[in-house]
């Protein structure tokens, strides 16, 4: 079976994550090397900066923060690059608190309530403060407690990491509908933000225009992208989906 750059990638990142467990660091980094390259090749970005920062919070989680500090960095660099500014934010800090643990500068990162909460070792008061949270401050907030042996690691960080980004790029992709509906207004500030993303390594571009010229075949929209861009078509399809199904105003 012929497998495509980006599923050799993944089974080899599957691989080195199986070494680290076991402790064999040196074959678990070139394994993660040679996967990152083939991401970087099949134009994989998001994957590739994503696999970094996985890596970095794995070694955190074994309890090697000097370790984990370059591939946080490197993953904060990309991420930035790619205009996902609240995953930079996020390796970023984790990169800069070399010391885990409840610090006076993680204390004072965090809001009020779950401050407190940690203060007065209140478990059950963390989590109704945590819960209060809108969820994009959640996630960050549960990021950071998970980089300093606060709270366990999370899970599900590739649903979660998808989630944000399309949270991250909702208006763009409101923009992109807009445009599609008729709003020709709209078409040259998105046309520009378009440029400027595709310059970051995304290609929403070609699937906008298209969309913009009455396409609406997902499969035919997303051909060659990657799992990221895809949803992101998927999203815009899906606001013309809710247009389409939303009532009409009545008559004044």
């Amino acid at each position: 079976m012929n497998l495509t750059p980006k599923e050799r990638a993944d089974a080899l990142i599957a691989q080195g994550r199986a070494l680290l467990e076991q402790g064999d660091l040196a074959r678990a980094t070139d394994l993660l090397n040679q996967a990152v390259r083939l991401y970087w090749a099949a134009g994989e970005q998001y994957a590739a900066a994503a696999q970094i920062g996985n890596y970095g919070w794995a070694l955190r989680r074994k309890g090697r923060p000097d370790l984990a500090r370059p591939y946080l960095e490197q993953a904060a660099a990309l991420f930035e690059q790619l205009g996902l500014k609240d995953f930079a934010e996020r390796h970023r800090f984790a990169a800069e608190d070399v010391n885990p643990g409840v610090t006076e500068e993680l204390l004072a990162s965090l809001p009020p309530a779950v401050r407190g909460a940690l203060e007065r070792g209140d478990g059950a008061g963390l989590q109704f403060a945590l819960d209060a949270l809108p969820l994009a401050e959640r996630n960050l907030v549960l990021e950071r407690l998970a980089a300093a042996g606060v709270i366990a690691p999370l899970d599900g960080e590739d649903a979660d990491g998808r989630e944000e980004a399309l949270r991250q790029f909702e208006p763009l992709l409101q923009g992109i509908a807009a445009v599609a509906r008729g709003d020709a207004g709209e078409r040259a500030e998105v046309e520009l933000a378009l440029r400027d993303i595709e310059r970051k390594g995304w290609r929403l571009r070609r699937a906008a225009e298209r969309i913009w010229a009455g396409e609406r075949r997902l499969d035919r929209l997303s051909e060659d992208l990657d799992d990221l861009d895809r949803a992101m078509v998927e999203r815009i399809l899906a606001i013309l989906d809710e247009d389409q199904a939303a009532p009409p105003h009545p008559a004044e």
